[in-house]
């Protein structure tokens, strides 16, 4: 693996100053400054993963998950983060070309983000990915996110906390402040089109604690044609 991934690197070397180890590496990369993470709500078959991410001139391999957040990477001077795909190159054989598969660009006062993953059919451009970015700044300890990637209006209640979330849009349950775990109980709904009428998604408790924050993205499952929903953590980096 190792060898591989030096080839790469001095193929490379005319566009990239740097490529960072894998992620079972001795030394990973290591992102300072402004930084993203990534997640997927699932993943377009076929695709390899690890990913190849293009930060800059620097090119990122980088694990995604649906139920955890990659690995920070360093975000641009512009923003602009590319998930890419190693392509032949017929203009010049022995340089590698690279087709892009998602790409997003962060805004210039974002100095942590979150940027949600969403298969879309693949397209004249190539890309298999649409992308939401979320500002993580205000994220706190025992806050939850709620992103709803469907097209029904979902309903959340938190405690005594009612949030109702539009297609595509997204909500915030800020905690009060927390110096020990505490539990609530939680609703999900939505909205039915046809029956005009709210039916229920799921209903039990959540502990609230001030060590991490929680997401949770509603998207549609297209193999079932229904809601579903899944949850990421966030630590609480000091």
């Amino acid at each position: 693996m190792k060898n591989v991934f030096l080839c790469l690197l001095v193929g490379f070397s005319a566009v990239s100053s740097l490529i960072a180890q894998d992620d079972d590496g001795n030394e990973p990369h290591k992102a300072r400054g402004r930084v993203a993470w990534f997640v997927y709500t699932s993943m377009p078959e076929g695709l390899e993963n690890p990913v190849s991410i293009m930060s800059g001139e620097d090119l990122i391999e980088v694990t995604l998950s649906k139920r955890s957040p990659s690995r920070p990477v360093k975000i641009p001077a512009d923003g602009i983060l590319r998930i890419v795909r190693k392509v032949d190159n017929p203009e010049d054989p022995g340089k590698p070309a690279y087709l892009t598969i998602a790409q997003a660009k962060v805004a210039d006062g974002v100095k942590k983000a979150l940027i949600v993953l969403m298969p879309v059919s693949k397209n004249s451009r190539g890309l298999l990915f649409q992308t939401k970015i979320q500002d993580l700044a205000t994220f706190k300890g025992g806050d939850w996110l709620y992103l709803n990637m469907t097209n029904l209006e979902v309903s959340v209640v938190l405690a005594k906390t009612k949030l109702r979330i539009k297609p595509g849009a997204f909500g915030t349950y800020d905690a009060p402040p927390l110096s020990e775990p505490v539990n609530i109980p939680i609703l999900y709904s939505y909205y039915h089109p046809v029956e005009k009428e709210w039916r229920m998604l799921s209903a039990s408790t959540v502990v609230l604690r001030p060590t991490r924050r929680e997401i949770c993205i509603f998207s549609w499952d297209e193999r079932f044609k229904r809601i579903d929903y899944h949850g990421i953590t966030f630590p609480v980096v000091p």
